[in-house]
């Protein structure tokens, strides 16, 4: 066992067992709780590091293995020529803001603040300090019913993440805690909870915002935006094509969503606890919406609520690869994910994650599935206008940003914070949202601000973020290749590349700019 002062960490190594087979037995390659020695760095003056296999892809696939920092420099001496890459985490893809700070804890460390005592920042902090918090209630606009589950996320400096945050009991009251109602609040987010739009306000007060009033959100609204864009669509639109969602798990309980068809939970580390636990393709515990969410983007089915998807008509498949206990998802699980869909013959895998740094073992698994003729659709990032994260910016993705309309959501709703430049053109009420990432690795913009989609259980709500706009192109390729026979009978990469083309092709500029959108927005030809 490693010594114990030494960290141990996880790797994956790429090489299948023939390549390792002259350092290790056969048995040693398969994952065990006993460790593997390796061969000892003659210029390191530390015992001979230990590794443990915890994981294989396949029987003779990549491996995930665990070891201290020295391990991984001794087996790539032992082994030359191996290809070893650490476990990184992709987070989901949509927007939503938390306190990093607590304001008032902020606001008295401020040197600026100390020489200025007469300062408004000063002012700000002995009265953050004394106060005891302040209430909020919030009820539905239409009737005045408290609102429980609402969470609300007040800023006092939005650029640090300073404030405080709460959220609504059975009574639809919270308290900000640490905060005077006369603080000035630079921002205000309410994320609403299923069946109402959210809340956005910005230079108020906490006294201005002792009660919210929310808006419900209907279904059958044809200003929704996935109506406006997609609502001429047939509702067999993308049949006999099959969408993998490689996200937090879907509820395939959801009336909207009977064509969910199964699954695999393929987070590792749940799995090797308890192997039954693979069954568990249901939402994450922890922000398990997500996924629920975009796969009623793709292909919410509509005959229950009246809400439909970009393609009614798909078969989806979810992979579930993001914890219950929270937190990202590992580049293994994904790897997992990704040759698992291939192997249930889905056509198009949707990614609404990304964040992390260029994974070569992602890369690896992206580059298996477009071989076997799948396209694979990837949120670019909500970075505020940074390049385009892993793993969209792989040139073998469709990396999609996001665009929104305003009068598709109210005015007071969360997304009225992500209206930005540039605006289109002609269509001057289209924009590229504020938090969409871009670059040249922009394939295409996607509908992404303030959509609404299924949410776990029964209900329906509005979410933003390339997470959305990317299951709205997965669906809108699905739909492409459901119309076209001669696409269906092609395989392979050339199959792949053929749908991408089409997909390509369907999209209409925006007039945003290259970076911004690539080809452009998927929309159906007239009358379709």
């Amino acid at each position: 066992m490693p010594a114990k002062n030494q960290t141990l960490r996880r790797y994956i190594i790429m090489s299948s067992d023939s390549d390792l087979g002259q350092s290790f037995s056969a048995a040693s390659l398969k994952p065990s709780a006993s460790t593997v020695a390796l061969v000892a760095r003659p210029q390191a003056a530390t015992p001979a590091p230990q590794m443990r296999v915890i994981d294989t892809l396949r029987d003779d696939g990549s491996k995930l293995v665990e070891m201290p920092p020295e391990g991984e420099l001794s087996l790539r001496l032992s082994v030359p020529g191996v290809k070893i890459v650490p476990e990184v985490f992709y987070h989901r893809q949509w927007q939503r803001f938390r306190i990093h700070l607590r304001a008032a804890k902020l606001k008295a460390a401020s040197p600026k603040g100390k020489k200025k005592a007469g300062s408004r920042a000063m002012q700000v902090a002995k009265a953050a300090v004394a106060a005891t918090g302040f209430g909020v209630t919030v009820t539905a606009s239409s009737g005045g019913a408290p609102i429980a589950g609402a969470s609300i996320v007040a800023f006092t400096n939005f650029a640090t993440r300073a404030g405080a945050s709460a959220t609504t009991a059975a009574n639809g009251r919270a308290t900000l805690s640490g905060l005077a109602s006369n603080v000035p609040l630079e921002r205000v987010y309410v994320y609403a909870p299923a069946g109402y739009w959210g809340y956005y306000a910005a230079g108020i007060t906490g006294a201005k915002l002792a009660q919210i009033k929310l808006t419900p959100v209907d279904v059958k609204d044809p200003t929704l935006l996935l109506t406006q864009l997609y609502g001429s669509l047939p509702a067999t639109a993308g049949a006999g094509v099959t969408v993998a969602i490689i996200d937090s798990g879907v509820d395939a309980t959801h009336p909207d969503l009977p064509n969910v068809t199964g699954g695999l939970n393929c987070v590792g580390d749940e799995v090797r606890a308890d192997p039954a636990a693979s069954a568990n393709w249901r939402p994450a515990l922890s922000e398990g919406e997500h996924g629920t969410h975009v796969a009623g983007i793709v292909g919410g089915h509509g005959t229950a609520s009246g809400f439909r998807g970009v393609a009614p008509g798909v078969v989806m498949r979810a992979y579930r690869v993001f914890p219950d206990a929270g937190g990202g998802a590992s580049n293994f699980d994904i790897a997992m994910a990704i040759d698992t869909a291939v192997a249930d013959k889905c056509d198009i895998i949707n990614m609404s994650l990304g964040g992390g740094p260029k994974d070569d073992l992602t890369h690896a698994a992206i580059d298996r599935a477009i071989a076997a003729g799948v396209v694979v659709v990837v949120a670019a990032g909500n970075d505020y206008r940074q390049p385009v994260s892993f793993p969209a910016a792989f040139t073998e993705c469709v990396a999609v940003s996001a665009m929104g309309r305003v009068g598709s959501f109210p005015k007071e709703a969360v997304g009225t914070s992500d209206i930005a430049a540039p605006k289109g053109n002609p269509s001057t009420r289209d924009f590229l949202a504020d938090f969409s990432n871009f670059g040249s690795e922009i394939d295409v913009t996607g509908a992404g601000v303030e959509i609404v989609s299924t949410l776990p259980g029964k209900g329906h709500g509005s979410m933003s973020g390339t997470s959305m706009a990317s299951p709205a192109v997965a669906g809108f390729a699905a739909y492409v290749l459901s119309k076209d026979p001669a696409l269906k009978q092609k395989t392979g990469a050339d199959r792949s590349r053929a749908l991408k083309d089409a997909l390509y092709a369907a999209c209409k500029p925006e007039g945003f700019g290259r970076d911004y959108e690539g080809f452009g927005l998927p929309l159906p030809e007239a009358g379709a």
